[in-house]
């Protein structure tokens, strides 16, 4: 049974061609099923069904080894093939028994397309499978392979990925609000540089963070070099207390956005004090964020304006405008001199928004420095953030957390790449 054949006369070689592709039995590259297998085709309200049925072979009892070919009986078993343009397509097939004379035991012969004791045919469950990998909610998953959605849960609980052996050189850790297992926040360890997700972990617990590293060797941590990580200040003791070989980075989008997140609280207060052009400074405020170079002519016009109109806003801006000069900055000593340089500035300006970088930008100096020096950033991890929350959205939330982890884990995509860590720790030191 073909899904369709033709006769047409050929001679040339893409003619020829086409003509193979309109006869080609697609039953049997889709579903495993070949063309003399089938004995009957017909369409029912639920799809298309195929009434299928192997020839008599000599089949060796699973009992006794003795080969036989006798016959008990059929038993006819539903079977889902899976969907052809979004169509379900099953199967009747028409099982045969044989039974060997030698031991007196009957059993089943054996097919190619399903499993014993199951009526979803092997590549139904490969296509559920695949699509695991892909961003999809269960149910959009059940209706591609005609599965029930608890079919789909069942075997993505099937699956397992085992916790990693060891860590790479350039370690990524941050926190996502995962809503998993009790826990708002969970934990993901990824390589920025490989591109690949390392583990996921269930809270962001200072006492589970310590058991998970510790359960590494020594030897396995002291091969992690450098460690990326937002200004957490949790992160940061943990990290330092397990890994005090390692240079802590931190990321750049985090720490730029401190100083945003500042100049935006400055124009919130002026916003407020400045009645009569509170309206202009609430509708341009993306102004105030863009970069200069970007900006078009009206833009500009309405940047100034609203520079004219306050004093703090335009030390703000001035602030946020000098902080951009570290990224031109080479070098460990130039890269400090410009962070120094940069909070004499906040300290001339007395802006009380920016107090709170005196503390912050002290204390986290080494890793701000790191930061603009080596060429590493959480920007891969918080775009696998960014991806756990798209399936989040597409599944209405995953409370069960090792399918959780097994469906982000599926999710990553792994590249091998490799990287002279040397040239780094020539950087740090020189």
């Amino acid at each position: 049974m073909r899904l369709a054949c033709f006769t047409i006369k050929v001679s040339s070689p893409k003619e020829r061609m086409r003509t193979h592709m309109l006869t080609t039995n697609y039953i049997e590259s889709f579903f495993h099923i070949k063309e003399e297998y089938i004995t009957g085709c017909y369409q029912t309200d639920e799809g298309l069904v195929y009434e299928v049925q192997l020839p008599v072979t000599t089949h060796t009892c699973p009992y006794c080894g003795q080969d036989t070919t006798r016959i008990k009986d059929y038993r006819v078993r539903a079977v889902t093939l899976g969907t052809i343009h979004g169509r379900p397509v099953n199967a009747k097939y028409n099982r045969r028994r044989y039974f060997c004379p030698h031991c007196t035991h009957s059993f089943s012969e054996k097919n190619p397309f399903v499993q014993r004791y199951k009526q979803i045919s092997m590549t139904t469950m490969a296509e559920v499978f695949r699509l695991l990998h892909e961003p999809l909610c269960y149910k959009d998953i059940a209706r591609a392979c005609n599965v029930s959605v608890t079919t789909v849960i069942r075997y993505c609980s099937l699956l397992s990925v085992s916790h990693p052996s060891t860590l790479p050189e350039v370690l990524g850790i941050d926190e996502f609000r995962g809503n998993a297992a009790g826990q708002r926040y969970q934990v993901i360890l990824t390589d920025p540089y490989t591109h690949n997700i390392i583990d996921i972990l269930p809270k962001r617990d200072t006492n589970a963070l310590c058991r998970y590293f510790s359960g590494f060797t020594r030897r396995i941590r002291i091969n992690v070099k450098f460690i990326v990580m937002d200004m957490s200040n949790q992160f940061k003791c943990i990290m330092e207390k397990l890994f005090p070989h390692a240079h802590i980075v931190g990321d750049r989008y985090h720490i730029c956005r401190l100083v945003d997140w500042a100049l935006e609280r400055v124009r919130k207060r002026e916003q407020k004090k400045l009645v009569t052009h509170s309206a202009m400074v609430k509708s341009n405020k993306r102004v105030l964020m863009k970069q200069p170079n970007r900006l078009t002519a009206q833009e500009l016009i309405k940047l100034e304006e609203i520079l004219r109109v306050s004093d703090d806003l335009r030390n703000a801006y001035r602030l946020k405008l000098a902080f951009r000069k570290v990224f031109r900055a080479w070098g460990k000593e130039r890269i400090l001199a410009c962070i120094d340089r940069w909070l004499a500035l906040v300290k001339e300006a007395d802006l009380p928004e920016f107090k709170n970088f005196f503390v912050s930008f002290t204390s986290w100096k080494e890793e701000i420095m790191n930061a603009f020096l080596l060429p590493y950033s959480n920007g891969y991890t918080e775009g696998c953030n960014n991806k756990i929350k798209v399936l989040k959205r597409l599944s209405y939330g995953l409370r069960h957390f090792e399918r959780f982890r097994v469906r982000i884990l599926l999710l990553s995509k792994k590249n091998g790449t490799n990287h002279n860590y040397d040239w780094c720790q020539r950087r740090l030191v020189g």
